[in-house]
């Protein structure tokens, strides 16, 4: 009887020790595949914080990119409005344009009108500084055919040749010149009473006479004028105050 007890003992702690080293295999495979799953979800995890900064990082970029796209729009707007108040101005410039090509149309030929006219009437004037006169005539004809001259400078030009020739007659003035007499070319200081009279004398005071408007030529005055004529050139030359001098005057048919 002893001997069938020990077997069924014997049997047991088998049993135990084998129940033992299945348990510790099964605790150890436990172990390793919760370890597997940590590591997994680890990975997991990390791929997941990857994921969300990445969405983070298109969702910031997208806003930007919206506020861009107002901007963008805004800014659109402003230069659509730029440009149309530009087509606006240059249409303008366009109608504009076309007036002055029609004022130009109209102007130029006064202008040459003007210029005719002041050359008739500087023939037809007192025969003073006509070297001067002239030249500025010549000068305005060459100016009209200019290309390279703007339609208003032109005009500026004749309007100043219009006021040099207004203001001789509020003047009086005393040049040297020289004119041809009995065939020879002689020196005389000129003296020109705004366009009321232009008289000469020679330098010695020998000669004085002055430029008839009726017959349109130099005549010799008596001697009696020699020293108002003598005075009248003092005067104009400001080597002598004003002062009341007795000259001849054409007025119509008569000298006084």
């Amino acid at each position: 009887m002893k001997c069938k007890h020990f077997r069924i003992g014997a049997v047991t702690t088998a049993l135990i020790l084998s129940s033992s080293s299945l348990f510790a295999a099964d605790t150890g495979s436990v172990v390793t595949t919760q370890q597997k799953t940590d590591t997994s979800a680890q990975v997991s995890q990390k791929k997941i914080d990857q994921y969300s900064d990445k969405t983070q990082q298109m969702f910031a970029d997208y806003k930007a990119t919206l506020r861009q796209l107002d901007s963008m729009r805004v800014y659109n707007n402003q230069v659509e409005r730029m440009v149309s108040k530009q087509e606006d101005e240059l249409a303008s410039l366009h109608r504009q344009i076309e007036q002055i090509d029609q004022t130009s149309m109209e102007v130029v030929p006064l202008m040459l009108k003007m210029v005719d006219a002041l050359d008739e009437f500087i023939a037809l004037d007192l025969p003073f500084q006509q070297k001067e006169r002239t030249q500025r005539i010549a000068s305005l004809r060459e100016l009209m055919d200019s290309p390279d001259v703007t339609t208003s400078e032109k005009f500026r030009k004749v309007m100043d040749a219009y006021q040099i020739e207004e203001s001789f007659s509020r003047t009086i003035e005393s040049y040297k010149a020289s004119l041809k007499r009995d065939g020879q070319t002689v020196t005389y200081d000129f003296l020109r009473l705004g366009r009321v009279a232009l008289l000469y004398q020679s330098p010695d005071g020998d000669e004085t006479g002055m430029w008839n408007k009726q017959t349109h030529t130099w005549e010799t005055l008596p001697e009696s004028y020699r020293a108002s004529v003598q005075e009248g050139i003092r005067i104009a030359k400001k080597q002598a105050p004003p002062a009341l001098i007795k000259l001849p005057i054409y007025t119509g048919e008569t000298s006084l």
